[in-house]
């Protein structure tokens, strides 16, 4: 990623709405007793263009030297032309968007995209990754189609709407442990040298940010993960539609302070064990995130909630924190989309993929309410 004087405002994958990374993907920092990282971008699917980095001092640093290297040789990017992708990671392959296109079935697919219509009101209620990568660009027309028709984009938190220091307070805010305390007083000794040793590869220092709460540090290191391998909160799907709201109105789902409190001001058992799952997950988080965006693009709903369910961890804390996090806030969505319904003018509603899945969906609690919707196919075109 290029070198840019802004705040990353990040998704909590397909979970909550912005997360900010407290450092930039260009200053990930070093440190001396780390091993050295390589990392190769490729440009486009030109496998004679391929730019490598080594002796770097984490992962997401050798990542982005490497996609420097390759966006310097490649200014202009577009999916004509070409984009830089990382493709190797130490000596992992990295999942590229081609290989995740070529796993979707050429034949007629349902999509993460429905149609809601009564009266006055048509609501096109959409799937959202709120983390992509650039060649997983252009998405499916219908959503472009969809949107074309909408006078009001809906999505869960309009970040528009705020500056990143307002974000930044915020942030720090919820994300910042009542004083007096400290990381390494709330976590194990074993759980916190784990927390630091995986923190130091990806470049997060997380002995320098004992003032956090576990949940803050968590989802600070899972986000670095994703970006050191290509995958960019800058390119979430929200961003790609509030980038061309133009003269529609935006609303949103929910507020910035209810998910940052339901994020970040869950007791600390509750902390402690998302911190243990995301050290367990953290192995195999890329090809986990590859199998979830096929099934996203594949509209295959048991793959999806496969891979979604394998992200979410097993032990009762974390199921229950779960439902919290999903099955309680999809009665919210679906009570927004019920009440659209009953005004004039035409909504396209951006909300995390997963809240479209499962018994107790969005999709699955409108139906129990008698509002059914068309789910759109790969086929379709809406006229």
């Amino acid at each position: 990623m290029r070198k840019a004087e802004r705040l990353i405002r990040a998704l909590v994958i397909l979970a909550l709405g912005a997360l900010p990374a407290l450092l930039q993907a260009d200053e990930a920092r070093g440190y001396a007793d780390q091993p050295a990282y390589k990392a190769i971008v490729q440009f486009g699917d030109a496998a004679d263009k391929q730019y490598a980095v080594h002796g770097m001092p984490n992962r997401l640093a050798a990542a982005s030297a490497a996609q420097n290297a390759c966006l310097t040789a490649h200014p202009t990017q577009g999916a004509v032309t070409g984009y830089c992708e990382i493709v190797q990671l130490g000596a992992s392959p990295v999942t590229s968007s081609r290989d995740i296109r070529a796993r979707v079935p050429d034949a007629p697919h349902p999509l993460y995209l429905w149609r809601y219509a009564a009266g006055d009101a048509i609501v096109y209620a959409a799937g959202s990754i709120h983390i992509l990568k650039p060649g997983l660009y252009p998405l499916p027309r219908q959503f472009q189609q969809a949107f074309d028709k909408a006078d009001t984009l809906v999505v869960e938190v309009d970040l528009s709407a705020y500056s990143p220091q307002t974000l930044q307070f915020k942030y720090s805010q919820y994300g910042l442990l009542p004083d007096g305390q400290t990381l390494e007083d709330v976590l194990s000794p074993e759980t916190f040298s784990a927390l630091n040793t995986i923190g130091n590869e990806y470049g997060l220092p997380v002995a320098q940010m004992s003032r956090y709460k576990p949940a803050f540090i968590t989802q600070q290191l899972a986000l670095f993960a994703l970006m050191s391998v290509g995958y960019d909160p800058e390119q979430s799907v929200e961003r790609f539609f509030t980038q061309q709201v133009g003269h529609r109105t935006i609303e949103e789902l929910e507020t910035l302070d209810f998910q940052l409190d339901l994020l970040f001001n869950e007791s600390l058992d509750v902390q402690r064990q998302m911190t243990l799952d995301t050290l367990d997950q953290l192995p195999a988080f890329e090809p986990l995130t590859a199998d979830l965006i096929t099934a996203w693009l594949a509209g295959d709903d048991p793959a999806f909630e496969k891979a979604f369910e394998t992200q979410s961890g097993t032990s009762e804390i974390s199921q229950a924190f779960m439902r919290k996090l999903m099955d309680d806030r999809n009665v919210g969505m679906a009570d927004k989309i019920a009440g659209y319904l009953n005004t004039e003018g035409t909504y396209f509603v951006l909300a995390g993929a997963g809240h479209y899945v499962g018994d107790n969906s969005i999709i699955r609690i409108l139906e129990r309410r008698g509002i059914r919707g068309q789910r759109i196919y790969s086929n379709q075109d809406l006229k």
